[in-house]
């Protein structure tokens, strides 16, 4: 999604996921999602761009007993 998109396709395709997920934005307030969703777009690209899924790390914490006594 780094390639630049038209305002209309993005505003088509932020009111199509509102649509599917049942969210029903006020229109004073759809400028401002479309802007933080727009924006979301381009922070998602950016971090895809930038790490592939195998410098995620493991994440897997192993916790010593504690023996109480």
């Amino acid at each position: 999604m780094s390639e630049s998109r038209s305002p209309e396709s993005l505003a088509a395709e932020f009111d199509a996921f509102m649509k599917r997920s049942g969210v029903t934005v006020p229109p004073e307030r759809r400028p401002v999602a479309l802007a933080g969703y727009a924006d979301l777009l381009t922070q998602i690209a950016l971090l895809h761009g930038r790490y592939s899924h195998v410098a995620e790390p493991a994440n897997v914490f192993r916790l010593q007993p504690v023996e109480r006594g």
